[in-house]
């Protein structure tokens, strides 16, 4: 009995989650239905993760990115027919309004808007990157009322 090899490809796609407070950088795409998606596109073979977040961010909207300042969010992968995409999601802090889509063909629009509202308009990976990485932030952030102890009630009993 003959095995055949399969070949399976791999695509590793970059997206950059640009943060401003509770602000995402979202890009609108092109089409009749309102589909979100972040700066970012697909690894070339000789570059990092975080290269080609700088080169593909650059080229879509003419954003600068330091990739020394991007933190890792999460990785999925999506398997379809005998190719394996792995999407990764870094995050950066950033305060400026100097962007704008360079690819009119792909883009309709790139914007501020609050991370619940871009929520419904981004895909799978997109929501659960956003997702963990907001409910991480805002974990964090939690502030106690004025008469809350940071002792848990099971314990300052």
């Amino acid at each position: 009995m003959a095995f055949q090899k399969l070949k399976v490809k791999i695509i590793h796609k970059t997206r950059l989650l640009a943060v401003n407070g509770e602000q995402l950088l979202v890009i609108e795409k092109v089409g009749e239905t309102k589909k979100l998606t972040f700066p970012g596109g697909v690894k070339k073979r000789k570059e990092s993760f975080e290269e080609s977040l700088k080169r593909e961010t650059l080229e879509e909207i003419g954003l600068m990115v330091n990739k020394h300042k991007l933190s890792h969010v999460i990785s999925s992968a999506r398997i379809l027919h005998a190719t394996t995409v792995l999407k990764h999601h870094f995050a950066l802090t950033i305060d400026t309004n100097v962007f704008k889509v360079l690819e009119p063909e792909k883009f309709k629009d790139v914007y501020w808007t609050h991370w619940k509202d871009a929520i419904a308009f981004l895909d799978k990976e997109d929501k659960k990157a956003v997702k963990k990485f907001f409910k991480s932030k805002l974990k964090k952030k939690r502030k106690l009322y004025r008469d809350e102890s940071s002792i848990p009630p099971r314990i300052a009993m």
